[in-house]
């Protein structure tokens, strides 16, 4: 067990949606509901259930706890309408992997499950130590685990797949340089390739939003508000 609490960390963040981080569209109006019995909400006739939503939920709020974070109300609702909008989120851009024929197989996911440190003994993949952590961290089935990597694979080669066009042409980069650091290029040659990467990033998630809000008008998302309060 100190192994695993060494790990604790790192596996919390193997399974928290990072797809989407520094994404600010928002989605096609909600249509908010009472109560399911199984479902969260449900977004373009699939339904996201109400376990998933826990989990996720609950793993958040255990590492809040680790590092002693002051827990007000506030910082539940608001974390709470956060999975919810990351788990939407995630179901929007699986649901468009599909639509594009973006496939995910199973050795694809072996080998990306294999990779992750909290699941090694002597950087060697531990089948012990996978099973391990899925029981006592995750609380996830194997099934489950390797469904939510299988998704997070095919998200990724999306976002790949639409960022790829994106480029920064080098006057574009002196210019927006210029523009940031008041005319001054002096150290310009120094910063070029760690500025033109911060570039390109920023540039790439604002053609992700751009996409993200060309879907927008389509979604139909339910919301069971009722199952996260």
């Amino acid at each position: 067990m100190d192994w695993l609490r060494k790990n604790m960390r790192y596996i919390f963040l193997i399974t928290i949606i990072g797809f989407f981080a520094g994404m600010f569209v928002g989605f096609g109006s909600y249509f908010f509901s009472g109560k399911s019995t199984n479902a969260v909400a449900v977004v373009n006739g699939t339904t996201i259930p109400l376990r998933k939503y826990s989990l996720l939920y609950n793993r958040i709020m255990e590492d809040m706890r680790d590092k002693n974070t002051d827990i007000t109300e506030e910082v539940v609702n608001k974390t709470r309408q956060e999975v919810v909008d990351d788990l939407i989120r995630e179901e929007v851009f699986y649901g468009e992997t599909k639509k594009h024929g973006i496939v995910v197989t199973n050795s694809e996911v072996a080998a990306n499950i294999a990779q992750i440190p909290a699941f090694q003994q002597e950087g060697r993949f531990d089948q012990r130590a996978y099973f391990q952590v899925l029981a006592y961290r995750l609380k996830m089935t194997p099934m489950e685990f390797e469904e939510s990597q299988k998704r997070q694979i095919a998200i990724a080669k999306m976002r790949n797949i639409i960022a790829s066009g994106v480029r920064i042409t080098e006057p574009e980069l002196q210019l927006e340089y210029m523009r940031r650091h008041a005319g001054n290029m002096k150290v310009f040659e120094k910063d070029r390739e760690k500025f033109s990467q911060e570039l390109l990033q920023e540039k790439s998630l604002a053609y992700m939003n751009d996409w993200y809000k060309s879907i927008n008008t389509s979604l139909k998302i339910k919301v069971y508000t009722e199952n996260f309060k």
